[in-house]
């Protein structure tokens, strides 16, 4: 299992990247900061722990991660959950920290056991909706939360808002646009009245939580945790994928999901929290970034800041964080994806509409296990006609079984061949196609050479078949069992109710163990 944490023989790390990671860190700390400390106050948990959420989750992401170029830290995602397990759900400070250090055990035990490429494949209209869902509640949460500050404040967040979204992106490289917000913020607020300010930000380490929860507690806490644990791996699973595509590497997605897991268990431990791979991955790459070694040195000049940043951070105001929010909240919203939404399959654009509407006025949980599972069932309906296609197939029961043969060979002898994957989508139809027809021959051949995977529904299927051959006196001959597919046969039984010498090897076996058993 272990092996699978293993990374791939990597470029070697030359002094030119090194330079390039440098200068990088220094522009993407003064972009980082203020990102962080909104989505910390967004999160309910105070901006403190949003810087924190970065430093940890992004250096212990970074040193243990599968991924040569990508920032960890604080994620608008997380920051959305995190607030409605504290808020919506009641969940306390240390119950919170519990699930979040549950959330971080569930990614390592992913990451070890291998199974990190799966967890990507989350289908893209669960994600989709799930991500809109989440942009649209931070557009509302940020413009109630601005409505009830007062005028001062709409009028600071809107020249924020605007100068974010009008500011060059040359310009960009050397001044963040979030960086050049706060600072036009602090202006205004000196002479604009009434504007609500960030307030004191303790500084200094971050402070565990002491208070363990009661054990009651703990059945409650596996839905948040598992939430938590798959939207952080989802979300930085995707962006190491779109690092791969600027730097040319290949991540290890499991190694990445036990880095990221550790950063999160750490984050819980310490109380701060839960983070993933973020969007400054993007930003650390226009800035110059070569490696994650950029995001190292980021996460430890924003250390160095925390510790005595308390005083500098105090007068902000709250309107221009709420501003940087609000840009996130729209970038989350995936509108190309709406207006393709007309044009798309009615079954996916309903189930992704449904996903974004659950989000948005139900809770994140239930959207996305509503979207898991109603995504599989609109995929399996499709699987279903496919897997019809290559299992039923020709020469099926009452079809020429050999050209050579008389009539009434053909009419005695069935073949059902199975090709490609049989799984459940397609189960539970067969066994009503073929069922009854079975009863009609004396011979029926199974013929499994061409089949490349068989679950355990298709398993249980092929054991009633088998059952109600010995029921009507049919005879079952199996040939063409490959290694993969004798283990499930095996695992469910199914070769145990078949004698030991109708079972061969070929198709040509096949034939002539039919007719001597029918003379």
């Amino acid at each position: 299992m272990l092996a699978s944490l293993r990374n791939e023989k990597r470029p070697p790390y030359t002094r030119e990247i090194f330079w390039a990671d440098l200068r990088a860190s220094i522009t993407l700390a003064a972009s980082n900061v203020p990102t962080t400390m909104a989505l910390g106050v967004i999160s309910g948990m105070g901006a403190l722990a949003g810087l924190w959420c970065g430093v940890i989750v992004g250096i212990v992401a970074a040193l243990f991660g599968g991924t040569r170029a990508i920032v960890s830290g604080a994620s608008a995602v997380l920051a959305v959950i995190t607030a409605t397990l504290l808020t919506d759900s009641e969940f306390t400070l240390a119950e919170l920290a519990v699930i979040i250090v549950m959330a971080g055990a569930i990614q390592i035990a992913l990451g070890i056991a291998g199974v990190g490429r799966f967890v990507s494949y989350m289908p893209h209209i669960v994600l989709t909706g799930f991500m809109s869902g989440i942009g649209v509640l931070l557009l509302a949460a940020q413009a109630e939360k601005l409505i009830g500050l007062g005028m001062s404040d709409v009028a600071v967040a809107a020249v924020c808002l605007a100068l974010l979204l009008v500011w060059p992106a040359r310009a960009g490289k050397f001044l963040p646009a979030a960086f050049a917000v706060i600072a036009v913020g602090w202006l205004l607020a000196l002479f604009l009245p009434g504007v609500e300010r960030l307030g004191p930000v303790p500084t200094g380490l971050p402070v565990p939580v002491r208070e363990l929860p009661t054990l009651d507690f703990l059945p409650r806490a596996v839905g948040p945790a598992v939430l938590v644990a798959l939207i952080s791996s989802i979300y930085t699973l995707m962006w190491a994928l779109i690092a791969d595509s600027f730097t040319g590497g290949q991540h290890n997605p499991n190694r990445e999901l036990f880095g990221v897991g550790l950063g999160n268990l750490a984050a819980g431990v310490l109380g701060v929290m839960p983070g993933g791979a973020t969007i400054a991955t993007m930003t650390s790459r226009r800035f110059g970034g070569k490696t994650v070694v950029a995001s190292l040195v980021c996460m430890v000049i924003v250390a160095a800041l925390i510790l005595g940043l308390g005083r500098y951070v105090s007068p902000l105001p709250l309107a221009a964080l709420s501003a940087i929010v609000m840009l996130v909240g729209w970038k989350m919203i995936d509108f190309s994806f709406l207006r393709k939404a007309p044009r798309m399959d009615p079954r996916h654009s309903t189930v992704m509409l449904l996903i974004m509407g659950m989000t948005i006025f139900v809770d994140p949980l239930s959207a996305v296990v509503f979207g898991v599972i109603a995504a599989n069932i609109v995929n399996a309906t499709q699987l279903e006609s496919l897997e019809l296609d290559s299992v039923v197939s020709t020469p099926f029961l009452d079809a020429t079984f050999d050209a050579d043969s008389s009539g009434d060979y053909e009419a005695r002898i069935g073949l059902l061949a199975f090709r490609g994957s049989f799984t459940a989508a397609s189960s539970r139809k067969l066994i009503r196609l073929i069922g009854d027809d079975i009863r009609d021959h004396e011979v029926v051949i199974f013929d499994l050479s061409n089949a490349t995977h068989i679950d355990d529904s298709a398993a249980n299927l092929l054991a009633l078949l088998a059952d109600r051959a010995k029921q009507t006196g049919t005879e079952i001959v199996v040939c063409g069992v490959s290694d993969r597919v004798r283990r499930t046969l095996y695992a469910f039984d199914v070769l145990d109710r078949i004698p030991g010498d109708r079972i061969v090897e070929t198709r040509e076996e096949a034939r002539s163990l039919a007719w001597s058993l029918l003379q």
